[in-house]
């Protein structure tokens, strides 16, 4: 499962060979140093090439929206299907922080 992390983040740097960014995930943080790109363990800064989060983050969304928007490669990952369960009463495609990010970014 390495070769296809690796190569999704060599393909949100687009050649840059930028630091990439990871967000509380030691396991991605694992994989991901192996792809020959630099990788930290950080919170959300602008000046990565990629960002690596889960999709529960709750801070720093509209400086990710506008990092995508400007060119910035983003790999977020998490399940709806879950927020959902735990957020009775709320639209996960409105309210969910993975969606919100999704949502104005296409």
């Amino acid at each position: 499962m390495a070769p296809f992390w690796q190569n999704a983040i060599h393909w949100l740097d687009e050649g840059r060979r930028g630091v990439v960014g990871v967000m509380n995930i030691d396991a991605a943080l694992n994989i991901l140093s192996k792809s020959g790109l630099k990788c930290e363990k950080t919170k959300f800064r602008k000046d990565h090439s990629v960002f690596v989060c889960k999709a529960y983050i709750t801070e720093h969304l509209e400086e990710i929206q506008n990092f995508v928007a400007e060119g910035g490669g983003l790999l977020i990952g998490g399940h709806a299907w879950y927020w959902a369960q735990t957020h009775s009463g709320q639209n996960p495609l409105t309210e969910f922080s993975g969606m919100k990010v999704h949502n104005q970014c296409i």
